[in-house]
């Protein structure tokens, strides 16, 4: 494992909007962190920009904004650590989406690319949600959990 992928719902747990992540998890991070051991994928970049968008569309100004300002300093701090969707990444999460698939779940194709992301680079997702990605078999942890590991 080289380090770990963290998770839209993760990433929104620290917007400025939110910030509801957990003293011992924040910890965490800023460790990691300072290793050179977080990543975050397109797909995150996709989804924050889609939100802030959709709170432009509902007149909220003020919050789309901001939202899009710290996304830009996100970009800025994790520029060589943001993961990008190559062909290679491409389909080894279309054999994870299809394998879950064929198991009876229906992830979506966000999670599949996120978990195709992950095991491209040998990297643990830290998700919200981390049985999310169970059906992908790719390793995943709860920030709880994930305070766990080093």
């Amino acid at each position: 494992m080289n380090g770990f992928l963290l998770d839209s719902d993760i990433v929104a747990l620290l917007s400025p909007a939110a910030q509801q992540a957990s003293p011992a998890f924040l910890d965490w991070l800023e460790r990691r962190d300072r290793e050179g051991r977080l990543f975050l994928s397109v797909i995150t970049v996709h989804e924050i920009v889609k939100s802030a968008v959709a709170l432009e569309r509902l007149g909220a100004r003020e919050k789309a904004a901001a939202l899009t300002g710290w996304l830009a300093g996100l970009v800025a701090a994790y520029d060589d650590r943001i993961i990008s969707l190559d062909a290679a990444a491409a389909a080894r999460a279309a054999r994870l989406e299809a394998k879950a698939l064929a198991a009876g779940h229906a992830p979506g194709m966000a999670a599949a690319l996120v978990a195709g992301a992950a095991a491209s680079h040998d990297l643990v997702i830290v998700a919200r949600h981390a049985e999310h990605f169970l059906p992908f078999g790719v390793a995943a942890v709860s920030p709880e959990a994930a305070t766990e590991l080093s």
